[in-house]
């Protein structure tokens, strides 16, 4: 009987390993832009949240950033993709990114809002390079499970989930359209917004990092960063 139980435990302490090895989790590598650029994104999305509470809340646990790259990889590969993304802001860190307009669709009455970045020779060619460095990492089969779970219990939106495997065939590339996500509002505040208080900008990038994501693609659980 006690040898059952000595097999039983290693056997369980096996499976436990092995399930933890699997864990899947969605991530995103990502530019953190300047203190300058946040503050403008800040504020704009503070508009847009009390025009519409229920949209994204820019905050401590919802940064502004330009998405690189959204994927997914095994949890037990995350310090193999930290060491593969050192060294890469030191490849932009002096270049200068430009925030060009306030994008939404003006024909609808309600609509998605984002800082529309310049997509420059630099930002494409970090964009690649993210791609490339993470290539051997990314896996395909990640669940709603992998990501920063909903603090009110609710589930991770399935556009969010089968957004992220599709992101290198779908959105990279000739498809790569980098911006700062802001959030949904009426239609008539972004063209008040567009108007009055956005400001086309040069900024630098602050850091490289790489978070868990949220649901909606937000950035919410830093896993490494350049600083």
């Amino acid at each position: 009987m006690k040898k059952y139980f000595i097999a039983a435990a290693i056997a369980f302490g096996l499976l436990s390993c092995t399930t933890k090895e699997k864990n899947i989790i969605a991530v995103d590598v990502l530019l953190i832009p300047s203190e300058e650029m946040q503050a403008q994104a800040f504020q704009l999305n503070s508009l847009i949240y009390k025009n519409n509470p229920e949209t994204i809340k820019l905050d401590e646990n919802h940064v502004p950033h330009i998405t690189l790259l959204q994927c997914f990889i095994n949890e037990s590969d995350l310090p193999k993709v930290n060491k593969a993304l050192e060294g890469l802001f030191e490849t932009i860190k002096e270049e200068n990114f430009k925030a060009e307009s306030l994008f939404y669709y003006e024909e609808k009455e309600e609509s998605f809002s984002m800082i529309r970045v310049e997509n420059s020779k630099a930002l494409m060619e970090i964009h690649k390079k993210s791609i490339e460095l993470l290539k051997p990492f990314i896996v395909a089969n990640g669940s709603e499970n992998s990501f920063v779970q909903n603090p009110d219990g609710s589930a991770i939106s399935k556009s969010t989930v089968t957004y992220v495997p599709a992101f290198v065939l779908e959105h990279s590339y000739e498809n790569f359209d980098p911006h700062i996500s802001l959030g949904v509002a009426d239609v008539s505040l972004l063209d008040s917004l567009a108007a009055h208080i956005f400001e086309p900008i040069e900024f630098k990038a602050a850091s490289v990092s790489l978070y868990q994501l949220g649901d909606h693609g937000t950035a919410q659980k830093l896993l490494w960063t350049s600083e």
